[in-house]
This record gives C-alpha cells, sequence and structure tokens, in this order.
C-alpha cells in the first residue's frame, strides 16, 4: 500500500516555530512530505524544532526573526525563497498572551506601550508576513495562508489588548480570503481555547486557578494541546480543504457554542 504524504513537495513557512502550536505543527507538516522554515527569536528553540523534523528524515530552516519587524520578516521570505524556491503556505503562528511581562487585564488597566506591543506581534506581524508572501503566491497563481487566533477573538474573554489583536485576525482573514480567492489562495483561521503551551504555562502561577478554570470550563473538559491545533491545522492547509477559505475553525472543547 502506498502511504500518499499529504504535504509532499510543499514549502512552508511558520511563524513562532520554536514552541507550542509552532514547533507541533512544523513536526507534523513535516511528517506530511513538507519542506518547513520556522522562524523565531530564539535560535536555541528552533534549532531544537529542526533537530527532531531532521532526525525523523525531514528538511527544516531556521531564521531568526522578530516578527514586529518588516524587514526581518521579508528576510524570512526571502531566505526560504533562496532554499527552497517557493512558498506554498504560509501559517501566521507567532503570538505572545499570558505572560509577563505584557499585562493582559482590562483596558483601564492595560499600559498604552503594553497594548501597543501585543497588537504589533500578534496582528501587524500577520499583515507583514501576508504582504511579503502574497506576491509570490499570487505570480504561482496558488497558495495557502492560516492564521492563528484565539477563542478570546470570537467571544470576548476579557485580555483586552490580547482580544483586540486575535479579533483583528478574523478581521484580517474574512478580507484576505476575499481579495485573493481569484488568485486561488486560500486564507483560514484556527481559533483554540487555552492551549497548553510554554507561552500559557507561565499563567498557571501568575493567576490563580487559571489551570483549574480552562481545564473545566468546556462542555468536553481538558486543555487544548498544542498536537491538535497541529492536526486541525494541517488539514486547512492541505489540499483536502481544497474549497475551504475565509473560516474560523475553533478548537475548544465546544466552549464558544455553550
Amino acid at each position: 500500500m502506498v502511504t500518499v504524504m499529504r504535504l509532499e513537495n510543499k514549502t512552508v513557512i511558520i511563524t513562532g516555530g520554536g514552541s507550542g502550536i509552532g514547533r507541533a505543527s512544523a513536526i507534523r507538516f513535516a511528517e506530511e512530505g513538507a519542506r518547513v522554515a520556522i522562524a523565531g527569536r530564539r535560535m536555541d528553540k528552533l534549532n531544537e524544532t529542526a533537530r527532531i523534523i531532521r532526525d525523523r528524515g525531514g528538511e527544516c530552516l531556521c531564521c531568526a526573526t522578530d516578527v514586529r519587524h518588516e524587514d526581518q520578516v521579508i528576510h524570512l521570505v526571502e531566505s526560504t525563497l533562496d532554499t527552497y524556491g517557493k512558498i506554498d503556505i504560509l501559517f501566521n503562528n507567532a503570538g505572545v498572551g499570558y505572560s509577563a511581562p505584557y499585562v493582559m487585564d482590562s483596558t483601564i488597566k492595560t499600559p498604552s506601550g503594553d497594548w501597543d506591543e501585543i497588537l504589533s506581534i500578534n496582528l501587524r506581524s500577520v499583515f507583514y508576513a501576508c504582504k511579503a508572501v502574497l506576491p509570490h503566491m499570487i505570480e504561482q497563481k496558488s497558495g495557502v495562508i492560516l492564521n492563528c487566533s484565539s477563542i478570546n477573538g470570537v467571544i470576548g474573554c476579557g485580555a483586552d489588548a490580547y482580544t483586540a489583536s486575535k479579533g483583528g485576525i478574523n478581521a484580517l482573514t474574512r478580507a484576505l480570503a476575499v481579495d485573493n480567492a481569484k488568485y486561488n489562495i486560500r486564507v483560514n483561521v484556527v481559533s483554540p481555547a487555552a492551549t497548553d503551551t510554554p507561552m500559557i504555562q507561565s499563567a498557571y502561577e501568575e493567576v490563580e486557578g487559571f489551570y483549574e478554570y480552562w481545564s473545566s470550563v468546556a462542555p468536553m473538559k481538558g486543555m487544548v494541546t498544542p498536537e491538535d491545533v497541529a492536526n486541525a491545522a494541517l488539514f486547512l492547509v492541505s489540499d483536502e480543504a481544497s474549497f475551504i477559505t475565509g473560516q474560523n475553525l475553533m478548537i475548544d472543547g465546544g466552549l464558544s457554542i455553550s
């Protein structure tokens, strides 16, 4: 029996690929035949992701990238093209949330500098990456963009700056999907509830009862895992989702409908 890899000969960029959802997705995509370029600020974390992928026979390019800076995002795209010759899939995953030094609270308690920082990393970076990648996808008349949002961007549950950034991602996703459908480019978004990643784990000690709340509030109970998101992402970027665009896939154990 011949095993068909769902992303064979595809080139993927994943931001925030050093840990959490980004690492799980990079590994999962590589297992399905993708050549993966991962970006992040910490090369030690990126190298660890790359080691796992290469040990399993996959290909991985590491690019030190601070997604707050457009020139570094452009360099990421150029490095990927120089190495692999094309870009088929972009997964905008980098983000900050419930972790110091960013204050995740109501609007009146959020310092203006923290607001700007969160919007820059979570939302403006998506604009930068899409702006850099889209000309190449338009030229090849195909491509997939997947953005990582959050349940916060759908139902609203405090953490105003974070919630605003994720709501912005959802709106941008819909606009991009409409604008680029004529070029055979699909754009979707995944919205997990609180996911058991290093970013969230830092909140276990900072916020009393954080883990207990998020692991019990959804009808299905338990926390979302990075692998849950990676598997959903894999479907949306694969040809199995070839007629799906502008959609938001909730990964939340039923929380958003309860």
